[in-house]
Parts: C-alpha cells; structure tokens; sequence
C-alpha cells in the first residue's frame, strides 16, 4: 500500500510540474482580457505568484478538488484583481487561502469547508497533490 501512495504522489506531482505554468498562463489570460497588453500582463502575473507559479499551481489544482468550478472561476477572478493590484498572494498561507476563500464566497464558510482548507494547506506545505 504505501508504494501505491507514493506511485500516486509521485504521479500527481508530475502532473502538477507539467502544468505549473497553467496558472500563470489563466491569470495572464484574465488581465488581457480587462485590456493589458500581453507583456504587462504576464509581468503581473508573475509578480502575484511571486515568483512561485508551481506552488500557486498546486494550490489551485488542491483548491479545485475541493471546491469544484464554480469557485475557482471566482478564485481566478480574484487573483488576477490583485495581479492588476500588483499584490502578492502566498500560497503556501492557510491565512491567504482563508481570506481568499472568504472574499470570493457570498455566504460564510462551513466547518466542512473550513477543514477543507486546513486540508489543502497541509497538502500545500508538504508539495502534495490532491486526488482530483
């Protein structure tokens, strides 16, 4: 069994290290979408995963598995307002990952949700993928 959760580790990370510039790339999208030219808007992209777009990845994909669609069209919405702030977002925060929650949901969080994040923060700081 552990080498089953390891082969699944090992292959989740995978897959998040090929996709590591998904993130950068759906944010740089979003800012040229609200009218910046490519350039600007992939430097801000950059500046709000601070240099940690493979990290920011993982969060996402984790935050997706918990979340689902609805909300992380939100939460992609929400990064790039602060791309185009030009503030950092840290991603390996349980703090950051509660606010953003908080700010992109109507309504307050659930204790179901509130250990989701907790779950996702711990899956963040040991570099784990989620299963999606």
């Amino acid at each position: 069994m552990i080498y089953d959760e390891l082969l699944f580790f090992n292959n989740s990370t995978t897959y998040v290290r090929f996709a590591s510039n998904f993130a950068l790339e759906k944010i740089s999208e979003l800012l040229q979408a609200r009218g910046l030219s490519q350039e600007i808007a992939l430097e801000k992209a950059q500046k709000v995963f601070n240099q940690e777009s493979e990290k920011a990845t993982l969060c996402l994909h984790n935050l997706h598995h918990g979340f689902g669609n609805e909300i992380m069209q939100k939460i992609y919405a929400f990064i790039a307002h602060k791309a185009l702030l030009e503030e950092v977002i840290q991603f390996g925060s349980y703090d950051h990952i509660l606010g953003m929650i908080q700010q992109v949901k109507s309504f307050s969080l659930s204790e179901e949700e509130l250990r989701k994040i907790r779950h996702i923060s711990q899956a963040n700081r040991y570099a784990i993928a989620l299963r999606a």
